[in-house]
Parts: structure tokens; sequence; C-alpha cells
């Protein structure tokens, strides 16, 4: 990989200078366009996932690694304005899919720990109480713990 300083230099160079620098490093004209194309794709890439990980969080996404593949990377934008079109998505996910979230309290997202969902069924055994048993079904209810 060449020294990219020894070649752009200050920047102020002519196109014949920098044509000179190039072909003095060992490089054409399309193999820097190359590179810096491959450079621009790296950081639309670091772009677009900084992007993603800071809009899964404010969004309250429960599962991150199954809401990050379903967004579709191809329909979001990289401009000098920022990265745009992952929210759009989640607020559409939103709307499809609403289990994927925490649901916000107050502003803030809150965990589902420690809070019994109703859904009418019965999640637990009956207690039974030993006094109100015999010896032997006292000692029947132990075994099958």
């Amino acid at each position: 990989m060449a020294d990219f300083s020894k070649l752009f230099g200050d920047g102020k160079l002519s196109y014949d200078e920098f044509l000179i620098k190039a072909g003095e490093l060992g490089l054409e004209v399309g193999d820097v366009r190359e590179i810096r194309q491959s450079y621009e794709e790296q950081i639309r890439g670091i772009r677009c996932a900084s992007a993603l990980e800071r809009e899964l969080d404010r969004a309250g996404v429960k599962n991150r690694g199954l809401v990050a593949k379903i967004i579709d990377m191809s329909a979001v934008t990289v401009d000098e304005d920022g990265v745009s079109g992952i929210s759009e998505q989640l607020s559409a996910l939103r709307e499809s899919d609403p289990y994927l979230f925490e649901v916000k309290q107050n502003g803030f997202a809150s965990a589902a720990m420690g809070q019994r969902i109703r859904t009418g069924m019965r999640h637990e055994k009956e207690s039974i109480d030993p006094d109100s048993m015999s010896d032997a079904d006292y000692y029947k209810q132990i075994k099958q713990i």
C-alpha cells in the first residue's frame, strides 16, 4: 500500500503533478480511484453500522441481532447530513411487530423482568396448604416435587 501523504502532499497538486507523483509510487490513476472507492465504501459501512446500533438503542429493541437482519440496508442512505432510512424502517416494524420492542413507560423502556403479563392462563401450580392434608397425602406431594 502506498504512502498517501507522499502522493497527495498538501492537497495543492495540479493534475499533472498528481500523475507524476502517483507514477513515482507505482500507482496509476485507476488504482487511486479504486482505493478511494474502497475506502469510501468502508466508511459508508462503518457509518451505517454505527447509525443502526444507535437507532436500535433509541428504539428499545429486545432482540438486536434479529431486528438488525430485518433492516434493509440497501434502503439506507448516507450523505453529508448523516444516515437516513433506518428510523423509518424501525417505525414501520414497531407498527407491524410490536413484540420486538420494549414497552416504554414515562419515556423509558421498561424491562419485562419482574413484571407479570396477564394472559388469562395459570402459570404456576396450585399452592396446597400442608396443614389441610393428611400425612399420607403430604408425603405423596413431597415425592412428586
